[in-house]
């Protein structure tokens, strides 16, 4: 967890506002004159990586909260007959802007160039981030002025965001804990401490455990039916390792997911595959077991949420999201597998079936280790498919423009790409050249076509390495504030990072069409980030209810199936051809094979968060971790000769992410997003009018309504919640 996200959420109670995990996701753009002392505190165009050591980093870190401090006690001397929503309101949102940059920078390098060093800075901060934080809540000064410039005359005559955010931060207080009792607030900052460290040391056994899982192939024949381009990375990894020759090669299958998972998918052997899922099962287990940090975990949010005066710490999370509580989420979870397990169930028997077929021999059972390959076997003889036939036509630079494409014709924008250079400290920045922290990072401008205006830049770290996290994200550094003066906004600062398929030492990087869903899914939080044009920097972006966070990425992966956008970009890498029409229709003829059970692995593991986070003593309290998962599960699960650990031994997303108690919201967004998108389907997917439509109605607004509006403004009514059912033909 990175230090500014300790510091908004024990700040808050953990409440989960959206527009204050805004300030948890990105500083606002505001420069001070200390970029001689305190790089990392001060608003450059683009940041000076070499800079930030970790010792630098640090000190500045420390500086800014030294300077937030000072303007703490500043709003504290306002007096009632001085308060305004500048020196109040507008002081409050702006209070930590040093701190909270210098800790973009910090978070960004522990994401994508983790190292000891970066860990020890993040564990040294904690304490006095924490004091900091509990200071916010056990001050009562503060906590006063607040609540009686909110009951001001003048609040009725502010804007409607401002009023939104004058509400806001008066619930976070009070959510937060600030009508505690002296002794009540000490131990809820004891409490968030506490999940502090946890927060850090799962996710450092959880990557941990990832790297130190390898395995090397000696003989090719273990290797059957894995691609040449797969054997050609697997054999260039092993050679880079000190494994093998290139005229004696050997192989390397990490936890890549372009390595593991197509061994999974793809080898006829199974004795490979087992080892590759037994190989899984080690992640946040074992030597790196996470288990006793899930159940510290579990007891503290508890307390936590019961201190706060919530049910549960569901509710305490859901109180001002789009659900509205735990039980509404768990009645969302539990309605749509109603409706999907029948057609579940039958999947199953399909697959079991296939599977007999294929080996003649009775199946009551399957191995964990079979289904993702007889799945992916039985979708390619059903549609005469095979989907690395498409990496050919996906190469990544094509699918980069393409991508940048579609978004500049919907949303009237345009990209440049700014020369970059990799430096190490102390080195001079050539002239016209902006610095990144890895010479594999991109970077990026984005600007409006009618007014040429700079709207933001970002970075893009896209292939994987050891020192990077798992997964893809997008994380916001820093929304632009609003000029002064009729002066255009500052631009905004992001980065997209992920682990896609990298180039070989004979090709450059193919995409499997699942990094191509991937990118496009980051790259929808992206133009989230980078057309947000809000009153407040409060409400900027993706600092949205966390329920709804997710459409526009969901949304935008729709332009990797339709077949005038896929037009546009995927392109043979060696002939330049277009891709053939054939291959598209036989890649949408499989979209939604097998829907239920991809609708099933998602809600079980929304079920098992929901559950963990409303049930916890009832289902998991002094149980084993993987025995009462696999007990809450089994209804909603396909039984396996050999039971799966519990998802949440290296689930960060919920044990050290935003999506604790709120992985549900995936499914909540993703049925928004098929709705949304059905007006780009009836107007034309590649079609301007809608695009600006979006992007003024959706893109544009972050937090500065609620969802639901947000939603009603571009659709002209709510959601119908059925249609990602009907979409992938599990509802008539």
């Amino acid at each position: 967890m990175s230090t500014k996200s300790i510091l908004m959420a024990m700040a808050l109670g953990l409440a989960g506002l959206a527009p204050l995990s805004a300030q948890d996701s990105a500083a606002p753009m505001s420069p001070t004159p200390v970029a001689a002392e305190h790089p990392a505190c001060a608003w450059e165009q683009y940041p000076r990586w070499s800079k930030f050591t970790t010792d630098q980093l640090v000190k500045d870190i420390r500086f800014g909260l030294e300077t937030a401090k000072k303007n703490i006690a500043a709003i504290c001397a306002v007096t009632p007959e001085q308060a305004t929503f500048d020196n109040v309101f507008g002081a409050y949102a702006a209070m930590s802007d040093d701190l909270n940059y210098a800790d973009s920078m910090l978070a960004t390098l522990a994401s994508n160039m983790d190292s000891p060093e970066i860990r020890q800075a993040q564990e040294s901060l904690i304490p006095e981030l924490s004091e900091f934080s509990a200071s916010l809540i056990a001050n009562t000064q503060l906590w006063q002025v607040v609540k009686s410039a909110a009951a001001q005359p003048w609040v009725k005559q502010l804007s409607p965001a401002r009023q939104r955010y004058v509400q806001q931060v008066v619930d976070s207080f009070r959510e937060g804990g600030a009508d505690l009792s002296p002794e009540q607030k000490k131990h809820l900052a004891q409490i968030n401490e506490r999940l502090s460290m946890l927060s850090l040391e799962f996710g450092k056994r959880v990557l941990d455990s990832t790297n130190a899982w390898q395995h090397v192939v000696t003989d090719k024949a273990q290797l059957d039916g894995m691609s040449d381009a797969w054997l050609e990375k697997a054999a260039h990894a092993a050679q880079e390792k000190g494994f093998g020759t290139p005229e004696n090669p050997q192989w390397l299958i990490t936890m890549d997911i372009d390595s593991v998972f197509e061994v999974l998918r793809n080898c006829t052997v199974p004795a490979t595959r087992k080892l590759c899922w037994e190989g899984r099962q080690t992640v946040g287990a074992g030597k790196y077991d996470t288990a006793d940090v899930v159940a510290e975990v579990m007891q503290l949010r508890k307390e936590c949420a019961e201190l706060l005066g919530f049910k549960t710490y569901a509710d305490m999370t859901t109180a001002h999201r789009m659900v509205g509580s735990g039980d509404n989420a768990l009645k969302f979870v539990d309605g749509m597998a109603a409706k999907v397990l029948p057609s579940f169930h039958e999947e199953c028997e399909q697959l079991k079936a296939y599977q007999e077929k294929k080996t003649g021999e009775k199946v009551d059972k399957m191995n964990p280790w079979d289904t993702s390959f007889y799945a992916y076997q039985m979708k390619k003889e059903m549609y005469d498919f095979d989907p690395d036939s498409l990496r050919p036509y996906f190469e990544a630079e094509s699918v980069r423009k393409g991508m940048f494409g579609i978004a500049a014709k919907l949303y009237g924008i345009n990209f440049t790409e700014v020369p970059t250079v990799c430096l190490k400290p102390g080195e001079e920045l050539p002239a016209g050249k902006a610095e990144v922290w890895h010479p594999e990072v991109r970077l990026f401008e984005v600007r409006d076509n009618a007014t040429g205006r700079h709207l933001g830049s970002f970075y893009m770290d896209l292939y994987p390495r050891p020192s990077k996290r798992a997964g893809a994200w997008v994380s916001p550094m820093a929304f632009g504030e609003s000029g002064k003066d009729g002066q255009p906004r500052r631009p905004h600062l992001a980065t997209l990072c992920g682990n896609l398929t990298a180039a070989t030492k004979t090709k450059p990087a193919l995409y499997s069409h699942y990094d191509v869903e991937t990118i496009f899914h980051e790259f929808g939080h992206m133009l989230h980030n980078m057309l947000s044009d809000t009153e407040l920097v409060a409400h900027a972006g993706s600092c949205v209810a966390w329920d709804f966070v997710e459409l526009p990425s969901q949304l935008n992966e729709n332009w990797t199936w339709e077949p005038a956008a896929l037009a546009t970009y995927a392109k043979h890498y060696q002939t330049g051809e277009t891709i053939p029409a054939e291959l598209v229709q036989k890649l949408n003829n499989g979209r939604f094979f097998m829907p239920a059970t991809d609708e099933m692995a998602q809600l079980r593991v929304a079920k098992l968060d929901l559950e963990m986070h409303t049930k916890y003593d009832q289902l998991f309290k002094g149980k084993d971790l993987d025995a009462a998962s696999l007990e809450l599960l089994k209804p909603w699960s396909m039984e396996t000769t050999v039971p799966s650990r519990s998802i949440m031994r290296n689930l960060t997303h919920c044990l050290c992410g935003g999506y604790a108690a709120g992985y549900y919201s995936y499914k909540w967004a993703e049925v928004l997003a098929a709705d949304a998108f059905s007006r780009f389907e009836k107007e034309g997917v590649l079609n301007p009018a809608t695009g600006r439509a979006y992007r003024e109605s959706v893109l544009k607004q972050g937090d500065s309504k609620p969802a639901a509006d947000v939603f009603r403004d571009f659709m002209g009514r709510d959601p119908n919640p059925d249609a990602l059912l009907k979409k992938e033909g599990l509802l008539k």
